[in-house]
Order: structure tokens, then sequence, then C-alpha cells
């Protein structure tokens, strides 16, 4: 029997399309173990996980109380948590996506055979979705740019690229571990390849309470958005720096004090002064439902 492929679905909002994405990480070619992460639903639907978790051995619910603050901090405790009990790759994908079921073989063959430290498939429309056959492994490979909704990382590329947990609550970790890995010339084995899965596109944000969402969207532009301008020296697209805030951690320091050394940082002064290396970890209350097999 093939070792099985971890697969780590983060989840904030949304029960019907949780599990219908469940659904297809469950139904893959490949034998599949799901690192399912609560992010902060309301008690229904965390009741909701839970059943779904007693259901099936191969479900594993993990539970943080307070929630991790950020995407990125959520897919480094997952990571490294599939690490720990031995996986070389994990399967990441949205809460809000659909897979057909040789997505996780595809893309481990292609990590395996291209070398690769990050392969992702591509988000295609419902109607092209439709139309998806399965993909033929000797077919010429098709590279493209990254996908973070539906991507396989290896241990190897997460051990040297962490996500960067300041990216609060997410948006922008993508490009940032896009942008570190090109820099480290590493650009060559990051990328997607033509294997289409259907992408629904912000549905957390749309399933949230209005005012959730409201308050979401002005941390990911006063927090998110502006950790990237200040990291690279703008932001995406009108980047300054070829080393996170243009150099060490103690190059960094010496900015904070509003002093910039390019019109984009002139304009926009850090909000404080403060060094914050890296962030304080946070105490969590962790929970794990399912039975485990990893002796088996």
């Amino acid at each position: 029997m093939r070792d099985p492929v971890w697969c780590v679905l983060p989840v904030l909002a949304g029960p019907a399309i949780t599990e219908a994405a469940l659904g297809d990480l469950l139904a893959q070619s490949l034998p599949t173990r799901i690192l399912l992460l609560n992010q902060g639903v309301d008690d229904d639907f965390r009741d909701h996980l839970e059943r779904l978790a007693e259901q099936d051995a191969r479900i594993f619910l993990w539970h943080h109380q307070p929630p991790l603050p950020s995407l990125s901090a959520s897919w480094n405790c997952a990571l490294d948590t599939v690490w720990a009990m031995g996986g070389t790759e994990a399967v990441v994908v949205n809460n809000d996506v659909r897979l057909s079921p040789w997505t996780a073989g595809h893309l481990r063959h292609v990590l395996k055979h291209q070398h690769a430290l990050f392969v992702s498939a591509v988000g295609v429309t419902a109607e092209d979705f439709a139309r998806v056959e399965k993909p033929d492994p000797a077919t010429e490979i098709q590279k493209g740019g990254p996908d973070f909704s539906c991507f396989l990382i290896s241990r190897a590329c997460h051990e040297r690229f962490r996500f960067d947990e300041n990216f609060i609550p997410s948006f922008c970790e993508d490009l940032d571990l896009h942008r570190r890995l090109l820099l480290a010339g590493e650009g060559s084995r990051i990328f997607s390849v033509n294997l289409p899965y259907l992408h629904l596109a912000s549905q957390t944000l749309k399933l949230l309470p209005v005012e959730e969402a409201d308050r979401i969207r002005r941390q990911i532009e006063t927090v998110s958005r502006a950790h990237y301008a200040r990291k690279w020296g703008g932001p995406v697209n009108q980047e300054t720096y070829l080393e996170p805030f243009g150099g060490s951690w103690s190059e960094r320091a010496k900015r904070d004090d509003g002093t910039a050394t390019t019109p984009y940082l002139q304009a926009h002064p850090p909000r404080s002064t403060v060094l914050r290396d890296p962030e304080p970890e946070i105490e969590t209350k962790e929970e794990i439902h399912g039975e485990s097999t990893l002796g088996d």
C-alpha cells in the first residue's frame, strides 16, 4: 500500500463547501489523511466538524483556543506536525475548492520527477472543471506561476522557506514565499502544472457575518499588505528590496524610526519604532479528534 498523503485544510466558515472539499480529499486516488484546522468557527460549525471527524478515522480535527493569528501560522503549525509524523510532502488546500480524484497523486508525481520544491494545480471555472480528465504523466509538463489555494509543498521547501506569520490575518503570504524562493535562485522549483481544480474564490469572507468580514478586510489592508510593503520596500509589483526589510534585522531596526531608503517608505513610515522579531508564541489548547493509525 502506498504511503498516505497528508492534506491540510484550514476552515473559518462555510460548512457546506468545507464538507465538499473534505469529501474530495478523502476520495483521492492515493490514500490520504486530513488535518482539519479549526481557525475559529462558531459552535454549531465546530460540532459539525466534530461529527465529521468521528465518522472517519482519516480525519484529524485540530482546534486552537484562541485561534492562531494568521493563516501562515496555521500552515506552519500543521506542516510542522506532518513532518514530525514522518511526512515528506503535504497537500494544502482552501476549503472553497473542488478537486479531481487525481490531484494529490499527480502533484506528487510532478514534485518527485521534476525535483521541485512546490507544485500547484490551477484554478478554473466550473465549466472547465466539468471537463477535467485524468492527467497523463507522460505528457510534457507545462509550467506556470504557483497557485496557493491548492498546492503540494515538500518538507525540504518548508524547512528552508517558512511562511511569514506576520501576514495577519492572511493575504500576501503567498507572494512573499514565492519572492523569497525566486531571490534564493529556486524559482524553477516552484510552479503550477496544467491540473485544473475549481476555486469558488473568497467564499470564506462572503459566508462570514458582515461585521466580521469587514473587520478582516480592514486588517488585511492595515496589517498584512502594510507588512509586505515594509518588508519589501513597496507594495506588490513595486518592490525595491532584494532582501527582507532591505537587509538584516539590525538594519530593519535602524529603519523603524521612520527613516527610509525608498520613496515608498518615505511616504509610508512604519507606525511603530518597536522591533518585534519574531512574534511571541501564543499558548494554545490543541485537540485532535480521530483514531490514529500512525503506528500501523
